[in-house]
């Protein structure tokens, strides 16, 4: 019983912490004059990787500047964050540059 209460302590602790690494909102802060590429491979490169020649492949529903711009302002759910910092200029660039080179399914 003793080794049960041990082992599900560790696994609770374990989880808490990987949980607390997980970010609802990221810090990112593009240069003034960077273009919706160079954001894209600073910022969502790392979970968004290209796969011939398209950055994504977005669903129809996503296929639009203001689609793609509220889900990089609001992120979703525990898998994208938000990127709050990204505002105007910047993040239409960033729209711009997904439209441009993703498929749609």
């Amino acid at each position: 019983m003793r080794r049960i209460v041990t082992l599900s302590l560790a696994l609770s602790s374990s989880a808490l912490i990987l949980l607390s690494g997980c970010s609802r909102t990221s810090d990112y802060m593009p240069s003034g004059d960077a273009t919706g590429e160079q954001i894209f491979k600073e910022a969502c490169v790392e979970c968004h990787t290209p796969v011939n020649g398209n950055v994504m492949v977005l669903k129809a529903e996503m296929a639009n500047p203001e689609a793609i711009i509220e889900r990089v302002r609001n992120g979703k759910g525990m898998g994208m964050p938000a990127f709050r910092n990204l505002m105007g200029d910047s993040v239409e660039s960033l729209a711009n540059y997904v439209l441009e080179n993703s498929a749609t399914q």
